[in-house]
């Protein structure tokens, strides 16, 4: 028993001047010369990157639009660095809808139709991602979408009338570093 108390104290002592020793060599507190500055990354998309639509009360012949958008700046804080991001649109799909994601900033630009063309994910959702898109560090830039989620009036058929379906707008950004 004796031996065994000696071998912890033994080993408690060991790790605490092994620990001592090893941060002793590897602490510096040299200062360093020359602009401190990080580049901050901004990045608001409506303050989220997910955004989830619920389809329940879309009828044959409703259009629903949803307007969003994405900026590198918040609250007077520009991003230092450019930025590039992708919109990914997923949903089962189960209710025949025309879903168009637009491009508003200047006029109407169809940036994607979201359609059976597209694959689909391991949990069976049809997922449509959009261009890569680029926003400069160095000008304030918003880019303004529209998305147009469409029940065509000719699927008022008994067989649509229990289908219900969602939609999901994520959105990934990273820094562009070539």
């Amino acid at each position: 028993m004796k031996k065994k108390i000696i071998i912890i104290i033994l080993l408690f002592f060991g790790l605490l001047f092994g620990t001592v020793m090893t941060y002793s060599f590897f602490n510096n507190d040299t200062t360093a010369v020359g602009d401190q500055e990080i580049a901050k990354f901004v990045f608001e998309s409506s303050k989220s990157d997910h955004i989830d639509i619920s389809l329940v009360d879309l009828k044959p012949g409703d259009t629903e639009n949803y307007l969003f958008s994405v900026t590198n700046k918040d609250t007077g804080i520009r991003s230092d660095v450019t930025i590039n991001y992708q919109i990914s649109v997923s949903t089962y799909h189960f209710m025949p809808l025309d879903i168009k994601l637009y491009n508003i900033n200047s006029g109407e630009t169809l940036v994607l139709t979201c359609d059976e063309s597209y694959s689909r994910d391991s949990n069976n959702n049809l997922v449509c991602n959009t261009p890569i898109e680029e926003i400069a560090y160095s000008s304030d830039g918003v880019d303004n979408y529209k998305l147009v989620v469409s029940f065509p009036s000719q699927y008022n058929g008994v067989e649509y009338a229990d289908l219900v379906d969602y939609l999901s707008l994520n959105i990934r950004s990273w820094q562009k570093t070539s």
